[in-house]
């Protein structure tokens, strides 16, 4: 039986696992939209700016580790994906983005939304391509998911409007028997080496990145046999509760006091799935081994002592095999006296009864009323570093624009998450000034009854570029902003709104817009002065 060129395209999307697709509908992806429609399995998300999907794409691949999908028109919705798709291109998540195109006779010719679509997504996706039969769709839109998941990163599919409608005997086609297995491990000679290396340190560490997010169970028994102090890089906070008594909190800049005062004291370092990036400052004059499923990961900035490839989830059983048991006490003690250290130095902070309220304040409240399961997703500024410092998480995982660091993910990824994980609490940390970049998408929220929570430190200002212009000797301009009622646009929206001026107000509002089970927005007046940083530093 024929199918339209769309309905083949959604179909192998169906086929590979797809269950929504975020964007919005216009003249030339209204085949693609129509068969959408017509298909029971998957859903059509609109939504109402066009970078709102391309980050829901990419929130949706970094949180489910599958594809996430996005589509809109030639033209203006094609160049309004490009911050999303850098995202997801940056952080490694896979995602297909869709673009419908001018009829066929019309390309080149400088018709209405007609741009050359196929330059601009060039240094964004590992693969584009523009199809121009009906018969290779099948074909070509399947390739397009199988790079973005083996590969980890954008493809593109151009679609003119007038092939969206032509008709093909071919049918969709399905993954299987098309993947190769995503897990390897390294041979036991290197395996040999690192346990050695292992055994002869005084002093050993784990620092545990977004890479080692498949192998919790593994990395905490790894520590408890070799009596390490466990770290997280920022991205992977939560991986493992701050709680656990191996734990020491989050390596870096932007991490605890703690963790920077083991990683200092240690002699060897045992990464697994990190990036090792300028903000996790892992210190170099030390013993390196480095476990990455990504080769090029491995001594990406600086040389290692040993790189392992392979999967961390399949080498660190490899290597517990190898390595010899330590006692576990000196270690817990060490980590439970430097943590205890750190956590009353940050204690002033987040009691702190002052008005405007201090942004740690909102975290301590947060970590009180917060489920061990929900998921947290945290904006661009002064609330991402907030976060980092000052909530001790039990768990709850943490999404956010690590690379490409842009404003309005936070929101976006909530939004996404709520889609994903429908059966758990889900908490956006935004600065006024990034929610307000993408707000108009809570009446999404309050349209598909996605029952989020943002919490939007508000201060009236860009303050992190505010500290930053104060850092290099100039005086604050420009920073300053006209904000509206946050609280009232979230009932104008349909959602609920709480407006939060003192501090012991934080909690009965922040659980009662969890317990809600509508989407709400809590507007907290936050005090701009108060500065993340122990003390004014360059990164």
């Amino acid at each position: 039986m024929q199918k339209t060129s769309s309905e083949v395209l959604v179909d192998t999307l169906v086929k590979a696992g797809v269950k929504y697709v975020f964007g919005i509908p216009g003249h030339t992806c209204l085949g693609i939209v129509e068969a959408l429609r017509t298909n029971p399995e998957i859903e059509f998300i609109t939504v109402r700016h066009e970078e709102t999907a391309a980050l829901m794409a990419s929130a949706y691949a970094k949180l489910t580790d599958k594809l996430g999908v996005c589509l809109t028109i030639a033209g203006p919705g094609a160049t309004n994906l490009m911050t999303g798709l850098y995202d997801a291109k940056m952080d490694r998540a896979p995602v297909l983005a869709i673009t419908g195109q001018v009829e066929q006779r019309f390309i080149g010719r400088d018709m209405l939304q007609e741009i050359d679509q196929h330059s601009l997504f060039a240094s964004v996706s590992l693969y584009n391509k523009v199809i121009s039969t009906s018969g290779e769709t099948a074909e070509i839109t399947l390739l397009a998911i199988k790079n973005a998941l083996v590969h980890r990163g954008v493809s593109h599919l151009g679609i003119p409007v007038d092939l969206q409608k032509a008709k093909t005997y071919h049918q969709a086609k399905s993954l299987d028997g098309r993947l190769p297995a995503p897990r390897i491990r390294p041979p036991s000679s290197l395996c040999k080496q690192a346990a050695k290396i292992i055994d002869a340190a005084k002093r050993p560490m784990i620092i545990v990145g977004w890479g080692a997010r498949h192998a919790k169970d593994q990395f905490t028994t790894f520590a408890e046999k070799i009596g390490a102090p466990i770290v997280t890089t920022f991205k992977a906070k939560g991986l493992v509760s701050e709680f656990h008594p191996q734990s020491a909190g989050v390596l870096g800049y932007v991490g605890w006091g703690s963790a920077r005062e083991l990683a200092k004291a240690a002699d060897t370092l045992i990464v697994l799935g990190s990036s090792s990036s300028i903000l996790t400052g892992i210190p170099q004059n030390k013993t390196l081994l480095q476990i990455d499923l990504d080769p090029l990961m491995i001594g990406k900035h600086f040389p290692v002592t040993l790189g392992l490839w392979g999967s961390v989830q399949d080498t660190l059983p490899e290597l517990s095999k190898r390595v010899r048991k330590r006692d576990n006490t000196p270690t817990l003690n060490k980590i439970q006296s430097v943590k205890a250290q750190y956590l009353k130095k940050i204690e002033e902070q987040t009691s702190s009864d002052a008005v405007p309220i201090h942004p740690a304040r909102v975290l301590k409240a947060l970590q009180k009323v917060l489920p061990k399961d929900a998921i947290v997703t945290i904006d661009v500024g002064d609330n991402s570093f907030w976060f980092g410092k000052y909530f001790q998480s039990a768990g709850q995982r943490l999404l956010f624009s690590g690379y490409l660091f842009t404003m309005g993910f936070g929101f976006a990824g909530a939004l996404a998450a709520a889609f994903a994980e429908p059966q758990r609490k889900v908490v956006a940390l935004s600065g006024d000034g990034a929610f307000a970049q993408l707000m108009g998408d809570f009446t999404t929220a309050v349209k598909y009854n996605k029952p989020l929570v943002v919490l939007v430190y508000n201060n009236s200002e860009y303050s992190l570029i505010t500290h930053e212009q104060k850092q290099e000797g100039y005086p604050p301009d420009s920073t300053s902003l006209l904000n509206p009622s946050f609280a009232d646009f979230a009932v104008s929206c349909g959602g609920l709104g709480y407006t939060v001026r003192h501090p012991d107000e934080l909690e009965s509002s922040i659980q009662e817009a969890l317990d809600s089970g509508k989407p709400a927005v809590v507007d907290i007046f936050t005090d701009p002065k108060k500065f993340w940083m122990d003390r004014p530093q360059k990164l």
